[in-house]
């Protein structure tokens, strides 16, 4: 109680080539959580929202982010995964998840 929630992801590093498929898997320990959030940030900038869902029901992608780019699936309401399809260079960025019992928005 009072510690918030526990995120886990992997893979952690993923030194990938251009044009292939990468998916990051999300896993939170509150099944109260029911917003989860994903993330980009570049070097030197602040993080930038790329999709929320509630729930397992509906994800909702930022203008800048293509849902066809970032498709993210969300089978209950501790996981979470992101892909990110057809690497390019514009795409080198930390990625992380996060989750809220709340909207943050």
């Amino acid at each position: 109680s009072g510690l918030g929630v526990l995120i886990s992801q992997v893979p952690r590093t993923a030194p990938q080539r251009r044009g292939e498929t990468i998916k990051i898997t999300c896993v939170q320990n509150k099944t109260s959580y029911t917003y989860m959030y994903w993330y980009k940030q570049l070097q030197g900038e602040g993080p930038r929202l790329i999709a929320q869902s509630v729930d397992v029901s509906s994800t909702t992608h930022e203008k800048e982010y293509n849902a066809s780019k970032f498709p993210i699936t969300r089978p209950n309401t501790k996981i979470s995964f992101m892909s990110i399809v057809d690497l390019r260079t514009q795409d080198s960025a930390n990625y992380f998840c996060a989750a809220s019992e709340h909207t943050v928005l």
